[in-house]
């Protein structure tokens, strides 16, 4: 049988869509996601995203964030940049990744000063910036790139729409989309414009005349709806879960001394963190950018697999004491930060601590 029909509480996020009664959700503006319809959508305030792959439609589960400002302005209307003059903007041209026909036509000329550009940047810091792009026709004219004081590799844009990333370190305030090395015209839509501090992108925050700020989400469970189904003396836990940094979950007491959950080193690897004290307890990390991932623990007994591989690590002699709390997809609200940055597919505990073949085969 299904042995997930045995947990008291199984989360499935990318199956339901919805979020369970039992969990408490807030963000303090809207933010956006990829519908199953494969459009960009706006989620209200304090109402959670169920993100899904643009191209297939399939979902990802419950994106959780950091805060990040998108520090462009217009971001859907790059008509109102400075444009150089070797270069021309016409707004509303193609229908965009929201469905909206308000992709502007950017054409950059062969010669110099084929630009368009904001000065919107601090100089020393390091962005991550980021645009829709579609090639007006595909094969032709359909290259650009990103100067934040570098220059980034081409991006060539393809008949589908499609988000281009890149991450420098700014020289000045200026930040430039451009044609690269001005040897050969370019013909392509733009859309969703997008410059944040920080070394990845993030889900597109909408700006017009001044800077966006979306805030984090903040997921827990506490109080009863975690004490209900929460075993102090032993329990294990399983995840599905992608991110390039933070947090999964941690179950927690206030602290940072009685604490166990999976967490992501630095880097992209996931650990699985027992954290008595001294964080003590098994900490191996996975060479994979998330998985599937089953945590059991019993004091004297704790067992970790990843992806069907064990994880091995040292059994600590004592559980975590005093923990009420589960925090989803970031550190806890003793210290809001550490997020996941990334989808929870699936979270769901079990009340006593399963067997490692039943880890493992959960995980594969």
């Amino acid at each position: 049988g299904d042995v997930f029909a045995l947990s008291p509480a199984s989360f499935d996020f990318s199956r339901t869509n919805t979020k369970d009664s039992r969990i408490t959700f807030t963000r303090a503006s809207s933010g956006t996601f990829v519908d199953a319809d494969g459009l960009i959508k706006s989620a209200a305030t304090n109402t959670p995203r169920f993100d899904h792959d643009p191209v297939t439609g399939k979902s990802l589960g419950l994106l959780i964030e950091e805060a990040r400002t998108n520090i462009f302005l217009k971001s859907e209307k790059l008509n109102e940049w400075v444009v150089g003059n070797g270069s021309s903007v016409t707004a509303n041209q193609a229908v965009a990744p929201d469905g909206t026909n308000t992709a502007d036509r950017v054409q950059h000329g062969s010669g110099g000063s084929s630009w368009i550009r904001q000065d919107v940047l601090t100089s020393g810091t390091t962005y991550t910036v980021s645009v829709y792009a579609k090639a007006v026709t595909p094969g032709t004219n359909d290259q650009f790139t990103f100067d934040l004081g570098g220059l980034s590799s081409i991006f060539v844009a393809t008949g589908e729409w499609k988000r281009f990333t890149y991450t420098g370190t700014a020289s000045n305030a200026s930040i430039y989309l451009n044609n690269g090395d001005d040897s050969f015209a370019t013909d392509v839509y733009f859309w969703g414009a997008q410059v944040e501090e920080g070394s990845f992108a993030t889900s597109y925050t909408p700006t017009d005349s001044s800077s966006v700020t979306r805030a984090a989400d903040i997921v827990d469970i506490t109080g009863t709806n975690f004490s209900s189904f929460y075993n102090t003396t032993e329990g294990t836990f399983f995840g599905d879960l992608t991110g390039p940094s933070g947090f999964g979950f941690i179950a927690h007491n206030g602290s940072n001394d009685f604490r166990h959950g999976f967490a992501v080193t630095s880097g992209t690897p996931f650990a699985v963190i027992s954290s008595i004290a001294n964080h003590l307890g098994v900490a191996p990390t996975l060479i994979k950018n998330g998985g599937k991932f089953a945590y059991g623990y019993k004091a004297n007994d704790y067992g970790a697999f990843g992806d069907g591989v064990n994880l091995p690590g040292t059994s600590p002699t004592t559980v975590p004491t005093g923990v009420n709390e589960l925090a989803l997809g970031y550190r806890g609200s003793y210290q809001a930060n550490a997020f996941l940055n990334g989808h929870i597919k699936r979270l769901s505990y079990f009340p006593t601590r399963l067997a490692d073949a039943l880890l493992q085969s959960i995980t594969f």
